[in-house]
């Protein structure tokens, strides 16, 4: 099982190749193939979560988290048993 630090490791490798991806997708897109223009637009979205994932194990046990991937905001629901 691999650490969170390597894991960030690897979503960074990651980012880098979506990176190239999306540059070969624009030069597609901009000769006008449609199909490129949409893989763009799925693309970017998943280079901004591949940085957030990276972020996320990078600094797991260091900084605090907002629950964007993670359960930290979770709470159970307060029942009043009296109203049922």
């Amino acid at each position: 099982m691999a650490k969170l630090t390597e894991l960030a490791e690897e979503y960074r490798e990651a980012a880098v190749r979506l990176r190239l991806a999306i540059e070969d997708r624009q030069e597609q897109a901009a000769q006008g193939n449609s199909v490129a223009a949409r893989e763009l637009a799925l693309l970017r979205q998943m280079l901004a979560e591949m940085r957030d994932l990276r972020q996320l194990t990078q600094g797991y046990y260091t900084r605090p988290r907002d629950g964007t991937y993670t359960t930290s905001n979770l709470r159970a629901p307060r029942m009043d048993m009296s109203k049922k």
